[in-house]
């Protein structure tokens, strides 16, 4: 378990250097990079940067196996559950423009939404995974397989599966739930008259400069730079299954391994959040996973890390920001890797 005492000296600390702390090594980590050994059929990408620049990138393998595209630093993956890192910033811009409370029920924002429940489940609540609010949506695709090509509104999806009752008290269980995200989707449309990739480009994408990022789903620009997805690589068979826009603030963000690096250092050594913010989306909720607002904070060797996962289809994703000085590690993979082996070469190179 973390200790909440590091977490907090480690959130007064945002945006400036530990003068204490021993300069990271480039020619360390370059090293720990170039040593992984990867898989036969690995596709993906790493990166290790100090202070928003890229300092070593490794590209690996294919972006499109069958027509022989090689992965390249303008290569764009899916970040998976990565998404709901970019949806809680946006989320506590509001916050800051007093637009939106963290403390504030569901009923606030989307009045329709079942009373008796809402008025219980705060925002900070739904950010967090600890909603208590069953998941009847993921539990219907199995069952309703159109529900995956979709285009309902997350207005909509929600009026259908976010009726159930309280599986626990807000706060007081955790639940990896994709109703959650449907919620702040349904928040943010409602609160902007605009739809959820367009309110994310403004507050977050276009102010950090992450001009290579958007949202793979129908609806939106394409991405010719998509790397395919893979569940075998030697014979390829794709993994890369239409994915509705109403799961947008949980899995469909895409976007180039410099503009991981953009995203990781502007939002936590950047101007794009104050201090304050930068607390509330690093402040462990449910110690036991480690989650925070829409991502995990972990310990390494004593220092605090931004924990970004993500696993969609045969996408994986980790982006990796230490939170005491700007260093960010990514990896991408697009051969259905576990996600536990990202985990462990990050913290080999973190360690380098």
């Amino acid at each position: 378990m973390i200790d909440r005492r590091m977490l907090m000296a480690s959130g007064l600390a945002f945006g400036a250097t530990n003068a204490l702390a021993m300069k990271p090594s480039s020619a360390a980590k370059r090293a720990a990079i170039e040593a992984i050994q990867l898989p036969p059929s690995f596709n993906g990408s790493f990166a290790y940067a100090r202070g928003g620049k890229i300092e070593h990138a490794r590209y690996v393998g294919m972006a499109d196996v069958e027509a022989g595209k090689a992965i390249l630093p303008d290569t764009q993956f899916k970040w998976g559950s990565a998404s709901k890192w970019l949806t809680s910033v946006t989320v506590l811009r509001f916050v800051e423009q007093k637009r939106l409370s963290l403390d504030a029920p569901v009923t606030a924002y989307l009045p329709e939404f079942r009373h008796d429940t809402g008025e219980q489940v705060l925002l900070k609540h739904v950010l967090s995974n600890t909603s208590g609010i069953p998941d009847l949506l993921s539990r219907q695709l199995g069952k309703e397989p159109a529900l995956r090509t979709s285009t309902a509104s997350a207005a909509a999806i929600l009026s259908r599966f976010g009726g159930g009752d309280l599986s626990f008290v807000p706060g007081k269980g955790w639940d990896y739930a994709a109703i959650n995200w449907v919620i702040v989707a349904a928040i943010l449309e409602r609160l902007t008259g605009k739809s959820f990739p367009e309110v994310v480009a403004r507050q977050t994408l276009r102010p950090l400069g992450m001009s290579a990022t958007g949202f793979a789903q129908s609806g939106q620009p394409p991405m010719p730079k998509l790397a395919a997805a893979y569940g075998s690589a030697s014979p390829p068979v794709r993994k890369m299954d239409p994915i509705p826009p109403f799961v947008a603030a949980s899995g469909n963000a895409a976007g180039t391994v410099r503009d991981a690096v953009r995203a990781a250092h502007g939002i936590f050594h950047g101007s794009l959040l104050s201090a304050a913010s930068r607390r509330e989306l690093t402040t462990i909720r449910w110690p036991e996973q480690e989650y925070a607002l829409g991502g995990r904070v972990h310990p390494i060797d004593g220092t605090l890390w931004a924990w970004e996962t993500g696993k969609v289809q045969g996408y994986r994703a980790h982006i990796a920001h230490r939170l005491d000085q700007s260093e960010t590690i990514v990896i991408f993979n697009t051969t259905d890797l576990a996600q536990s082996q990202l985990g462990t070469w990050v913290e080999a190179i973190a360690r380098a």
